[in-house]
């Protein structure tokens, strides 16, 4: 009965007594040693207090710990409230003991200087009472740790920021909550919580995980880590230690998206997926090895070297093999926040002004090569398909060819920044692929879907951007496509006339062939030469696209296939562009403009003639020879309004002025 009634009195007495303490002389004693041991300075917003309950405790609000002289900002750590649970039986001797310690709102920095130097290590200042770098014991310590260890410190709304400096970007962990608890700062770390990359997933883990003292001397240990992450199991084993890093990661889930905002790349959306990936460090590198990723139907494989060669450039060699890839059951990555309407519609423009970057150029090496055995869901079977990019110190290529259902295509890509505005070459082919497929992967809809096309184009042109390169680009692009529809979208504004020669309806216009020849100098693509064939008529003619402006105008004149059609065969000119509405006229005197003297040939004779022969395209065989046929044609072809013929990157002083560089 004595012993029953003196616990509660005794436990009372302890919060009574701890209560009446003055606080101030425990936080200066404790900030002096803490300055002493590490060199850095502990300070507080609000001084301790103690907040009575049934758990004991004292509590500081904004806590900062001083980082490295070198660091990018004063703080190291700030914390926004730090809780000292109190030990109750520690209270009954009249000690004050810490059994739990909670960290709110922390914002922690760990950070490398360029010489390898971590903001974690900490020493005494040079006139301290702690150990010195060197010493083995001090005579003025003793053996005991100075601070008793707290086994138990639960972290609630943080965030970790990793930099490691060298122009990479660093690396941010959000912990929504976290337990950590170990019974020595040398023993095995346990770890509960949820963390996460910013606007990412979160991963809710419960494992092993070094140890305490191993993370701040950058050796954890073995790790082994396991739970949930979106909607499916990951788990994360391995260690690191003196010899090297080495982890292994599997996951599975329902969207593989969830990947995309910690390797920091576009993940498209699709699922389930499968990963089993490896990561481990070599003699002077890095390298993530991926024996097996499966989403859906799609299945690849691959690795990824990093490594820092003697000169101290960074190099990245990338080498995947997609076995099958099905385009179908992937979608565009969710957007990380809805996109805000603009106040006013900008005008849209067939050519974005995408600047190359070349930021990488001296400082980085990068290769990659990618092998696709059989592409999926675009309507066409793409098989054999491979992908090389490599950028070194003075050049950027990029290489891509395959075969497209009963076709092929290659494209070759080189952008040489040296200079002072750069140099790129462009060079496609195409071999009988279908328009369709083509519009796909071009994000472009040309509207001939059911045709199928030869294309053979090369431009070079100089400028730091998309357009600015176009705008200067010269070379030619030949084009040849088969038979199909042409869209009665885009015949609306063609004379009422010319859409009955043609037969337009709503299913559109149906046409046998199509040629031309655009020659490209200065950003102007002259269409010296064209020829279309229809069930009803061939028209041929001629005109330009200004890249610059994105204005076009061009002058057809058809010629019909039976006399009924004769009276509606008449020349027209039509103009568009850009965000403008296509405006179209007749101009009959042309027909006595496009012809010399003498007999005039059929056009509709040499298009029956040049189609009996086998596998040509009766089009590019007419068009060849379209300047014997129509001698008047070349010189009656719309030209700009203006000289264009000037160095890249200088504004046009013209009625639909391109888009100006700001005066310096």
């Amino acid at each position: 009965m004595i012993a029953a009634a003196a616990v509660p009195i005794a436990a009372i007495g302890g919060v009574a007594w701890i209560a009446t303490r003055d606080l101030s002389r425990y936080q200066a004693k404790l900030t002096d040693q803490i300055r002493k041991v590490t060199g850095r300075e502990l300070a507080a917003r609000v001084p301790l207090s103690i907040k009575l309950g049934s758990e004991p405790a004292m509590v500081a609000e904004g806590v900062t710990l001083s980082n490295a002289s070198w660091g990018s900002r004063p703080d190291l750590a700030r914390v926004q409230r730090v809780t000292l649970y109190l030990d109750p039986f520690s209270l009954l001797l009249g000690e004050i003991k810490i059994g739990r310690v909670v960290l709110e709102g922390a914002d922690i920095l760990v950070e490398r200087n360029d010489v390898g130097d971590t903001n974690l290590e900490m020493l005494p200042p040079p006139d301290g009472s702690g150990p010195h770098p060197g010493e083995n014991r001090s005579l003025r310590m003793r053996t005991a740790p100075i601070f008793p260890w707290i086994n138990l410190v639960d972290v609630k709304d943080s965030v970790l920021t990793i930099s490691d400096g060298g122009g990479r970007p660093p690396v941010v962990v959000e912990i929504a909550k976290a337990t950590f608890k170990a019974p020595a700062p040398n023993q095995t770390l346990q770890i509960e919580g949820r963390f996460a990359a910013p606007q990412a997933v979160p991963l809710e883990l419960t494992g092993n995980a070094g140890s305490f003292d191993g993370w701040m001397r950058g050796l954890p240990g073995n790790i082994d880590l396991q739970g949930e992450f979106g909607g499916g199991k990951i788990a994360i084993k391995g260690g690191v230690g003196v010899k090297g890093t080495t982890l292994q990661v599997t996951a599975d889930g329902p969207d593989v998206s969830v990947l995309g905002p910690y390797v920091r790349l576009p993940v498209p959306a699709g699922g389930p997926y499968s990963l089993n990936a490896k990561g481990s460090t070599q003699r002077n590198g890095f390298k993530v090895e991926v024996p097996a990723l499966k989403v859906g139907s799609s299945e690849l494989s691959g690795e990824a070297l990093f490594r820092v060669d003697r000169k101290g450039t960074a190099t990245i060699a990338v080498n995947a093999d997609i076995s099958r890839l099905d385009v179908s059951e992937l979608r565009a990555p969710p957007s990380a926040a809805p996109a805000q309407p603009a106040t006013s519609p900008a005008q849209q423009r067939l050519v974005p002004a995408m600047p190359f970057s070349a930021s990488w150029f001296g400082r980085s090496a990068l290769s990659v090569s990618v092998r696709l055995g059989e592409v999926v869901g675009l309507g066409a079977k793409m098989q054999n398909a491979s992908v090389t990019l490599s950028s070194g110190e003075q050049r950027f290529t990029f290489r891509a060819a395959g075969s497209v259902g009963g076709g092929s295509a290659g494209i070759d890509l080189i952008y040489d920044p040296t200079g002072r505005l750069g140099q790129t070459t462009l060079t496609a082919t195409a071999n009988r692929v279908s328009l369709g497929e083509l519009s796909t992967l071009l994000g472009l809809d040309l509207g001939l879907r059911d045709a199928v096309a030869d294309i053979d184009l090369r431009l070079r042109g100089s400028g730091r951007t998309t357009r600015d390169a176009l705008n200067s680009a010269s070379g030619a692009v030949d084009i040849g496509i088969a038979k199909g529809v042409w869209p009665n979208s885009q015949l609306v504004n063609w004379p009422a006339e010319t859409q009955r020669l043609l037969g337009a309806s709503d299913a559109g216009v149906p046409f046998n062939c199509i040629a031309g020849r655009f020659e490209v100098s200065s950003g102007v693509a002259n269409l010296r030469r064209i020829v279309v064939d229809t069930p009803r008529a061939v028209l041929i003619g001629g005109g330009f696209v200004h890249m610059r402006t994105e204005g076009w105008e061009f002058i057809v004149a058809p010629e019909a296939r039976d006399a009924h059609g004769a009276a509606l065969a008449s020349p027209m000119r039509i103009k568009g562009g850009a965000g403008r509405q296509t405006a179209s006229a007749l101009d009959p005197n042309l027909s006595k403009l496009l012809v010399g003297g003498g007999p005039i040939p059929s056009l509709v004779a040499q298009i029956t003639q040049a189609g009996r022969q086998a596998g040509a395209n009766a089009c590019t065989v007419v068009a060849s020879r379209i300047e014997a046929l129509r001698p008047g044609l070349r010189a009656q072809l719309p030209v700009p309004a203006v000289d264009v013929r000037q160095r890249g990157g200088r504004p046009a002083h013209s009625q639909t002025p391109g888009p100006q560089r700001s005066p310096r």
